[in-house]
């Protein structure tokens, strides 16, 4: 199964525990609404047309995230007139008022409203959220009478008091790469090398290039075996002997014009030599792959092209080692996906989420049985193109970005389910990259921003595993040179991280400086 996607040819540019603590939210909304609290009014039984219907951090919540943005959703759209710096106010009980923004929830219903606080809430503290008697649905309805509901913040920051990684944490790598390159893999290999292939080197140009980093003297060297086609947005996958599995991706039919892939090859990085192998039985680009238990690989998703445009695939197939061919997965996933996240959860399931603008719901996939089991989305949540994500050491997964999405969420392993955090990154981020720098501590790097005229990101955030929505997020001081996107991001096996490559700020040519990331 496919859908066709007007998103045009995407490959010419970037697609591709403790649980516990509390805030107080106290709100005036209204005689007779119903939800938790106490000062209601009296005697009614018939809920108020106009009334708040949920709130989140819900009543009584503790372990609030100190950047969470709290979210109230009404019976009835709310009348954005009404909405003025005394209708809703954020209070800390015991010191007064807190400065916060207030908007409508781009979700089309005109029913949420975020408060988005200007600073950072106090550790361990007891809020307000005020909602003033004059606020008024676009019917004309207005809140009145009192209600309140409560929730505390996180006694410091989850994780047992995490302290922020600052910019000396990251330095230059003592070598670069020969070639600059975006879209590219970098795959870890069993030696604990790293093997870089493929990308653009600017515009439309992909390059056949294959480079090998060495963790010891931080340099890379050239191979002088080439892979056996160009690959741009293509997956590298590490079989059971040590090679490498390079399967479909973007590549010049001629100067100027891309195409997508059908054909793969295995990579032997002992010999710097590469050998075709079967095609695959679509041609991907912007797909997922992983290895199976028994050797195999599994490819999921990705994108072909139908004319102009991209049609994105539901549909995996498998590449068997043993035969040297790809066939068909018997069972596809829930819906289409390019530029997806798939995740080994360690457990016997893999997790996918992201890639359609269509079907949001994440998903999955039953090593055992084969089977794609799909999940309840996250609310809010929305298409997410060119997602990060990164396996917390617990087995939990953080979800991080996308095109003009800054919200992070949380998979929580054990109960299979997508919480939406209440807590973004500083900026939206797409085609960044996640990686666990240490237990529970997931670092987020560059990106771009959609929503600021495509700006290629320098700026790196924190993820940090705990609170009743599973995580929160942190802006960091940890800055690149310049901004990178579409970049690789690599744990070495000492825990040190390798970021290589991307497309730098400007959108000039791919950039072939590499960066080394050690935790403090």
């Amino acid at each position: 199964m496919s859908t066709t996607s007007s998103r045009g040819a995407r490959g010419s540019m970037l697609r591709s525990p403790a649980r516990g603590l509390s805030l107080v939210v106290a709100l005036a909304i209204g005689a007779g609404c119903g939800g938790g609290g106490g000062g209601g009014g009296a005697g009614s039984t018939t809920p108020a047309a106009f009334r708040v219907v949920s709130v989140s951090p819900i009543d009584n919540a503790n372990g609030v995230a100190l950047d969470v943005k709290p979210v109230l959703t009404f019976s009835l759209p709310v009348d954005p007139a009404s909405m003025t710096a005394s209708s809703v106010q954020v209070s800390a009980t015991a010191s007064g008022a807190v400065s916060a923004g207030l908007s409508i929830v781009a979700d089309g219903t005109g029913r949420s409203l975020q408060l988005l606080p200007t600073q950072l809430l106090a550790a361990g503290t007891t809020y307000g959220i005020l909602v003033s008697g004059t606020l008024r649905a676009t019917t004309g309805e207005t809140i009145g009478g009192v209600h309140s509901f409560v929730f505390r913040t996180v006694a410091g920051m989850p994780g047992g008091g995490t302290t922020l990684p600052t910019p000396s944490a990251l330095r230059e790598a003592n070598g670069s790469l020969a070639l600059g390159r975006r879209d590219h893999t970098a795959t870890m290999l069993a030696d604990g090398k790293v093997l870089v292939c493929g990308g653009y080197t600017a515009g439309t140009t992909v390059t056949d290039r294959v480079e090998r980093f060495d963790p010891a003297s931080e340099l890379f060297t050239t191979l002088s075996g080439r892979m056996r086609q160009p690959r741009a947005g293509h997956t590298a996958t590490r079989l059971s002997d040590g090679r490498v599995l390079l399967a479909g991706g973007w590549y010049e039919l001629a100067p100027g014009t891309l195409h997508i892939a059908q054909t793969a090859e295995v990579y032997d990085p002992t010999t710097g030599t590469s050998e075709d192998v079967g095609s695959m039985i679509v041609p991907r680009a912007d797909h997922a792959a992983l290895r199976l238990p028994d050797g195999r690989v599994l490819v999921t998703g990705g994108s072909e092209l139908v004319g102009d445009f991209l049609s994105d695939h539901a549909s995996a197939e498998v590449y068997d080692p043993d035969t040297r061919t790809f066939s068909p997965w018997p069972r596809a996933m829930s819906h289409t996906r390019a530029t997806h996240a798939m995740v080994d959860l360690l457990d016997g399931r893999w997790f996918l989420v992201g890639g359609s603008d269509v079907d949001v719901r994440p998903e999955t996939f039953d090593v055992a049985t084969g089977t794609f089991t799909p999940m309840l989305p996250a609310v809010p949540d929305r298409a997410r193109f060119g997602v990060a994500v990164a396996r917390f050491s617990s087995g939990d997964v953080a979800v991080v970005g996308g095109e003009g999405v800054g919200e992070v969420l949380h998979f929580d392993r054990a109960s299979t389910t997508l919480l939406n955090t209440g807590s973004g990154t500083n900026r939206p981020r797409a085609y960044a990259t996640a990686t666990e720098v240490a237990p529970g501590q997931v670092l987020v790097a560059g990106g771009i921003d959609y929503g600021d005229r495509g700006l290629v990101l320098a700026s790196c955030d924190l993820v940090v595993e705990g609170g009743v929505f599973g995580s929160a997020t942190y802006a960091t001081t940890v800055r690149f040179p310049t901004g990178m996107a579409d970049h690789t991001a690599t744990r070495l096996g000492d825990g040190r991280v390798l970021f290589v490559g991307g497309l730098g700020a400007g959108g000039g040519p791919a950039l072939s400086a590499a960066y080394v990331y050690r935790n403090p």
